[in-house]
């Protein structure tokens, strides 16, 4: 049996859309927004403990990111073949997450950028995309 999925993914959720019978499942990632804190720092002064807060936040964000990614790995592990899509930096993160996993580095087929898109949009971005593949 054939299993493909369709993956919509940002940094606050992802939606795999399985190809063969059009469910979707939602795997919310509930990451801390990273750290963005004004003004300089000064080194080895008062002001550079706000620049190791911000770091050990950028840090914790990172971490939060790679378990979310490992958590969209773990749903898709047994599928044939991944078509990727998403706004911003997510779907090249997740592809690179996705990487170093040996035994999915050869699943990807494409990923492409999309905006925000219903459900139903999802599905037929998804079903066009495949059967497009099976004609050519």
């Amino acid at each position: 049996m054939d299993r493909n999925v369709g993956l919509w993914i940002d940094h606050k959720q992802a939606y795999i859309i399985w190809y063969e019978n059009e469910k979707i499942d939602v795997i919310l990632s509930n990451i801390e927004p990273p750290a963005h804190f004004s003004g300089g720092t000064q080194l080895g002064g008062k002001l550079n403990q706000k620049g190791d807060l911000e770091l050990r936040k950028n840090d914790r964000y990172r971490m939060q990111l790679a378990k979310y990614y490992q958590q969209v790995i773990s749903k898709i592990k047994d599928v044939d073949s991944i078509f990727v899509m998403g706004p911003g930096e997510a779907k090249i993160e997740f592809e690179k997450a996705l990487r170093k996993q040996k035994n999915m580095q050869d699943r990807v087929l494409k990923s492409e950028p999309a905006d925000k898109m219903t459900m139903n949009q999802m599905i037929a971005h998804v079903r066009k995309f495949y059967q497009s593949r099976a004609i050519s």
